[in-house]
């Protein structure tokens, strides 16, 4: 079962600079508050900026996502045949060009635990027709709630504590990951059967870099064989800063 757990909108900068005779660079996109409708800034360089924020109608991206909701419940169904006790929450970010396209979607928060299934969500954000927005480009967000199968015995939850030496062994390689695609921090999440494999492991990120930083995540934790958890698989939530 998928239910929609929360839908909100935030809106993207798109900023344009006026570089002088010397060819500066347009500085990177500068995050506003929601409700404005432009402003101007001028940086330490003496170069004016301006600013506008591009507006996604709520009501239509809204209907965006709950249209996507049985694409998105099928990429579930099919991780459910991997893993079958997978559940979660599955958060999906977009950026919306003024055309009505995905310039990217990623991940930005999920509890699944199944990368296949996340990346076949975002797959299915990316090919869907956005409402045009209007002054800029525009950012929307959308959380899903995927209910485990009644007929599965749910996984031990775990704690972080509970991987040991393992998980901090395996740090550097995961943290290189992250800071090879320059993406911020990042939230994995994995069942560990009795054995101590990972049978199936989910990523997360602060921005749309994360996605690329995703396989290898993923990569690294598959290598490593952590405590047992006991008699039954597990699950847990790990950070990666």
């Amino acid at each position: 079962m998928i239910t929609k757990v929360q839908g909100s909108l935030g809106w993207m900068l798109v900023v344009a600079a006026f570089a002088g005779c010397g060819g500066t660079q347009p500085p990177a996109e500068v995050p506003e508050a929601e409700g404005s409708s432009s402003t101007a800034r001028r940086g330490g360089s003496g170069m004016g900026i301006s600013a506008e924020i591009g507006a996604l109608d709520e009501a239509d991206t809204q209907a965006v996502f709950e249209k996507a909701a049985g694409k998105l419940m099928r990429c579930f169904e099919q991780g459910m045949r991997r893993v079958p006790y997978l559940g979660g929450e599955v958060r999906l970010a977009a950026r919306v060009t003024e055309s009505g396209g995905a310039r990217w979607v990623y991940v930005k928060d999920s509890t699944l635990g199944d990368r296949q299934a996340e990346t076949c969500m975002v797959e299915t954000l990316r090919g869907v027709s956005w409402p045009k927005p209007v002054g800029g480009e525009g950012l929307a967000e959308n959380s899903y709630h995927f209910d485990p199968s009644a007929d599965e015995r749910p996984p031990v939850s775990w704690s972080a504590d509970a991987l040991g030496a393992p998980f901090q062994d395996a740090l550097p390689r995961l943290t290189s990951c992250r800071k090879d695609a320059g993406t911020g921090v990042m939230k994995a999440t994995l069942y560990v059967d009795p054995d101590g494999k990972v049978v199936s492991a989910g990523v997360s990120g602060s921005d749309d870099r994360a996605e690329a930083a995703a396989s290898c995540v993923v990569d690294a934790l598959r290598g490593v064989t952590f405590p047992s958890p006991g008699s039954y698989d597990a699950k847990v939530s790990v950070t990666i800063d």
